[in-house]
């Protein structure tokens, strides 16, 4: 046998199943192992959960080549097997049964990748190890909350999971914009990064709460972040700066995708826009700063209620806005027409930076001698886009907002129009 057979032949299909169904027990028998290593007769550890898998997986493989009873029966006996060793335990004062279901999933994921699933199951490990080593975090998480903070979190269950998938797949109005399904994902996102942001003001230091939500939130639309977090200073006035820092501070997010976007469809824009960027993204982070320095100790923070977890009135008057906004795009594109560029650039990104930045680039990257036209087209969508989360946070938020956002967005603003000056006058 050559090099290249023994390759082939230790990387057959059976052999790399194998080592996956043995990878699957490992992982969670190191963290049942580590868990229940202090209980003496504790069901299973390591070799426990590795065998188990492997069984899994012996079986569906026999089935797969045999008879397809073979899994079910090798499953009906292993749960039975599971059950006597469960009622042995119970027997003894030990009637947990997290450490069995654990055993059966195990065993049922083997199951799975014989029949040639790998990735799926390497998922639902990652989600059972993440379960099995927050117990103690999840119970005290659980002594923590609230009645009233269930029922929100239940009645968000049922909006995301229930109402959601049942809404039409429908688009109506001027050019088919708008679309039923998609509105309601956008219901469910300002409802998600809202009961986010609550816990994290629960169960953290507020400040700290504020920021984490708002890079997390950044990621998807920081002008979703500008709505929900000032909103959220009118119920906290205390928490102002840390809002408002976290309003710029999601802003900030958006100046590092525009050069991302840039870089790969023109590279010549992007290089154009570096200098202005990378300006405006510090510019940015000065209220963050501000807030980091003077954050009081954790012991000195007042415990007050971080609000309403689940404002399901804030998340319609979003939508409500963001239909507004882009019919107001479609209309302002129908008149402007496409001569005015710059105009156009300003007002399409308003709500959709990502939008005009791609077709911006894939312009300039096929027409020769257009680099800082395409820069100030883009540049110009940025600066349209802050002054509206300028003007979201102003108008929707508390007074003790006005200066954290004027402070983060007010150099911002000035530095890029600047840039846009210098570039259109030469």
């Amino acid at each position: 046998m050559n090099l290249s057979e023994l390759f082939q032949a230790l990387f057959s299909p059976f052999f790399s199943g194998l080592l996956v169904a043995t990878g699957v027990g490992l992982i969670i028998g190191l963290e049942r192992e580590f868990d229940t290593h202090e209980e003496p007769g504790h069901i299973g550890g390591i070799r426990t959960f590795i065998l188990v898998s492997l069984s899994g997986y012996t079986s569906g493989f026999l089935a797969s080549n045999t008879d397809a009873g073979i899994w079910v029966a090798a499953l009906g006996g292993f749960m039975v097997l599971t059950a006597i060793a469960y009622f042995l335990q119970a027997q003894k004062g030990k009637s947990g049964l997290t450490t069995p279901l654990a055993l059966v999933l195990t065993f049922m994921l083997g199951l799975s990748i014989a029949n040639g699933y790998v990735r799926e199951p390497l998922a639902v490990v990652v989600v059972i190890t993440t379960v099995l080593s927050l117990k103690t975090q999840l119970h005290g998480f659980i002594r923590q909350v609230t009645r009233e903070e269930w029922m929100d979190f239940v009645k968000f269950i049922v909006l995301a999971l229930l109402v959601l998938p049942m809404l039409p797949d429908h688009s109506f109005g001027p050019n088919q914009m708008m679309n039923l399904r998609d509105l309601g994902w956008i219901a469910v996102l300002v409802l998600s990064i809202s009961f986010t942001g609550y816990l994290l003001l629960k169960f953290t230091n507020p400040h700290v709460g504020v920021l984490s939500t708002a890079i997390i939130g950044g990621l998807f639309s920081s002008t979703l972040i500008a709505w929900v977090f000032s909103s959220q200073s009118r119920e906290r006035p205390d928490l102002g700066g840390a809002l408002g820092a976290g309003i710029v501070l999601a802003s900030s997010i958006m100046f590092v995708r525009v050069w991302v976007w840039t870089f790969l469809f023109a590279h010549a824009v992007a290089v154009r826009m570096t200098a202005p960027l990378l300006l405006m993204l510090v510019l940015s982070l000065l209220p963050t700063w501000l807030v980091v320095r003077n954050r009081r100790p954790a012991g000195d923070t007042p415990q007050v209620t971080p609000g309403n977890p689940l404002d399901i009135k804030n998340a319609i008057l979003f939508v409500l806005l963001y239909i507004g906004v882009t019919y107001f795009m479609y209309f302002s594109r129908e008149w402007l027409g496409t001569a005015m560029t710059y105009l156009s650039g300003a007002v399409s990104g308003i709500a959709d930076i990502d939008a005009i930045t791609i077709t911006t680039s894939k312009w300039a990257s096929t027409t020769p001698d257009v680099t800082d036209q395409a820069a100030a087209i883009i540049l110009l969508a940025v600066l349209s886009n802050s002054v509206f989360k300028l003007a979201v946070s102003l108008l929707n938020g508390d007074a003790v907002l006005r200066r954290p956002v004027l402070i983060g967005f007010g150099p911002v603003l000035i530095a890029g129009a600047a840039f846009v000056v210098y570039w259109l006058a030469g």
